[in-house]
């Protein structure tokens, strides 16, 4: 399995495009690819946030699944438009001390399922 650098220079050298090309593509800057390529994959200490590295995957046309195991992170179970719909009108139904509740859980687990990576 590739890491994060390994998988971005993969991406390169298969498509045959620069840094920038990969960049343009995928919407981030090429300084983040740039860190990410070099190993230093943090940005911050939590590392390359989810939204990065879903773009990654759609600019480089691979599965988000494979960015996230590169980055050593936990992969995402898909979510449907129905899924989201759901969810969101159920956290709008709740005041504003149940949404910090259930954000701060969401982190927990977020964390959670992260350091057992």
């Amino acid at each position: 399995m590739d890491d994060l650098a390994e998988l971005i220079e993969r991406v390169m050298r298969d498509r045959d495009w620069t840094l920038s090309t990969l960049a343009r593509r995928s919407g981030l800057s090429t300084s983040t690819l740039h860190s990410w390529k070099s190993g230093d994959r943090a940005t911050g200490s939590r590392g390359p946030s989810p939204d990065k590295l879903r773009q990654l995957a759609d600019g480089a046309g691979i599965p988000v699944a494979q960015v996230f195991e590169a980055a050593g992170r936990h992969v995402p179970a898909p979510m449907d438009d129905e899924d989201e719909r759901r969810f969101l009108h159920l956290f709008r139904s709740l005041d504003r001390a149940d949404r910090g509740v259930i954000e701060a859980t969401m982190q927990a687990m977020s964390e959670r399922q992260r350091s057992a990576n």
